[in-house]
């Protein structure tokens, strides 16, 4: 091998070296460029989720102002229905179920009114109130079952009503 050989290999060495260092200089700018980009993309899914997230409050906000007014406007609608809670069923009474479960709001508890009162409890609906409607009424009100609708079970009702109400 010869002197100038060997200054080319040399040469062909630092030729090498320089076009590495080149390559590594470009990938050390790609990678900055690529992680300057994912940032970019973060910052942007960021706000993107925070404006999703204030929107969505703002819905919800709505939502509830909307249930609000339709709550109280169901008040209003429902003011001459609500009870006072004494554990007297009469006429009063009846109209309100009558009312809340969509029936003829006329004061009897006539069987049209016992079939949907024993619908709504889970009772075999047929228009006549016996033991097995008051023990499902009781039942469903979550008081004393012993299949005998006194006070107790009929401030319990009044207290459903009221809050089937809206009150």
């Amino acid at each position: 091998m010869g002197i100038f050989d060997k200054l080319t290999g040399k040469d062909k060495a630092e030729e090498a070296k320089k076009v590495v260092e080149e390559k590594a200089a470009e990938t050390k700018e790609k990678v900055k460029t690529a992680a300057e980009l994912a940032k970019e993309q973060a910052e942007a899914a960021k706000a993107a989720a925070e404006k999703a997230a204030a929107e969505a409050a703002k819905k919800a906000e709505e939502d509830l102002k909307i249930a609000q007014a339709k709550a109280e406007e169901k008040k209003a609608a429902n003011k001459g229905f609500k009870l006072d809670v004494d554990g007297q069923f009469g006429p009063k009474s009846i109209k309100a179920i009558q009312h809340v479960l969509g029936c003829k709001e006329d004061g009897i508890l006539g069987p049209e009114t016992v079939k949907a009162i024993q619908k709504k409890v889970g009772a075999e609906a047929d228009g006549l109130w016996g033991e097995g409607t008051s023990k499902a009424l009781q039942k469903f009100l979550g008081v004393t079952v012993d299949g005998v609708a006194g006070p107790e079970t009929y401030k319990a009702l009044q207290k459903w009503i009221n809050k089937e109400l809206g009150f």
